[in-house]
């Protein structure tokens, strides 16, 4: 499984020198996915730091938490989504955080998988739910919301 979801970073050097893990303290991966930048945060951090990595993809947490469980307690990977940082950071006894990491967008692993609803290149079910196990499907919406939803969310978005 953590060999299928994987992160290849781009700008990790950026990452890196901008987010300084170096220099210790706790930092969130919003947006774990794969872990590829997680697995260098962590590979930075001192043996005092810590990172915490939240994404609402179930498949992404597992993965990387199997891929960085060499880290033990340094690192603990959340289902979760970043809206909701406060408050599962809050849930695991974390008020204040040295750094934060958003890397924004569909991931490699969901646009590969043509199950996953999002490709582009392969057929699959129209899904696209970054939890899969969410009850509301892109699916669901374009066949039971009314047409002025539809087109709200098209004019929105």
């Amino acid at each position: 499984m953590s060999e299928q979801f994987s992160h290849i970073p781009v700008l990790l050097d950026e990452v890196l020198e901008y987010l300084a893990p170096e220099r210790g303290g706790i930092f969130v991966d919003g947006t774990l996915g794969g872990g590829g930048h997680a697995g260098a945060v962590l590979s930075r951090l001192p043996e005092t730091g810590r990172l915490i990595g939240i994404d609402r993809d179930w498949e992404a947490v597992r993965a990387a938490g199997e891929r960085l469980s060499t880290y033990g307690s340094r690192f603990t990977a959340l289902h979760g989504n970043f809206f909701d940082m406060k408050a599962l950071l809050n849930e695991n006894g974390i008020s204040q955080v040295d750094g934060i990491l958003l890397d924004l967008g569909v991931s490699s692993h969901q646009l590969d998988t043509a199950s996953r609803g999002f490709s582009f290149r392969e057929d699959g079910p129209l899904d696209m739910r970054m939890d899969t196990r969410a009850a509301f499907s892109a699916r669901n919406l374009v066949n039971e919301a009314p047409e002025e939803e539809i087109a709200d969310i098209l004019w929105q978005f």
